[in-house]
């Protein structure tokens, strides 16, 4: 008796093993691969997210872009205009009340950094307090033409009431989509043509007379 109920709990037993290698392995294999697919989906939505919030802050930075690129060409004159320039910078000596020593700009070049970009180098020479020349430099950030300040050195000294004055030479660069070549040949053509004329008005005039 007791050794049929051994044998039944064994077979029992047997049966069971036997059903879990048969169904149960194989549904096991199942759920691990559920397991790597939910992970894998779950590792690509995190993906996505994330390209989702890059997306989203691009979008919103656009216009901002969109407006420091306007306020860029907006600033970049489309020929050198020397004069403009000249008179930009003694509006500034007069508003921040420092004394114009001199004011150099150079003829245009071609930019050896961006291409189609011309450059005026300008040297300003002039005398001022220190909170003057700040103001200056202040000033010249704050045109609206792109004005670069490349290089600035300063000489300290006192004058007769020990007022410590700063003469300052300060190179700065302008810059301008075209040089003045550009504008000339349209202007002598223009020149020539207006003397054709003239002159073949007084032909005619002669002929009539």
């Amino acid at each position: 008796m007791r050794r049929g109920l051994i044998l039944g709990i064994l077979g029992a037993f047997i049966i069971t093993a036997a059903w879990w290698f048969l169904f149960m392995s194989g549904k096991s294999t199942e759920i691990n691969d559920l397991n790597d697919q939910t992970a894998t989906a779950q590792i690509e939505q995190s993906t996505l997210e994330s390209r989702r919030t890059e997306l989203q802050a691009l979008a919103a930075s656009e216009g901002d872009y969109l407006l420091g690129l306007s306020q860029i060409q907006n600033s970049l004159p489309t020929f050198p205009d020397g004069a403009a320039l000249i008179e930009d910078i003694n509006n500034i000596a007069v508003e921040t009340g420092v004394d114009l020593l001199a004011l150099s700009p150079n003829p245009p070049v071609a930019s050896t950094s961006v291409p189609g970009l011309f450059e005026i180098s300008t040297t300003i020479n002039f005398e001022a307090p220190y909170f003057k020349v700040l103001s200056v430099l202040f000033a010249i950030e704050d045109l609206e033409r792109l004005v670069r300040v490349d290089q600035i050195s300063i000489d300290s000294s006192l004058d007769q009431d020990g007022i410590n004055i700063l003469t300052v030479t300060l190179t700065a660069t302008a810059f301008s989509l075209t040089d003045l070549s550009l504008s000339g040949p349209v202007g002598a053509d223009d020149a020539d043509s207006g003397g054709g004329e003239a002159a073949g008005d007084g032909s005619e005039g002669g002929n009539e007379g």
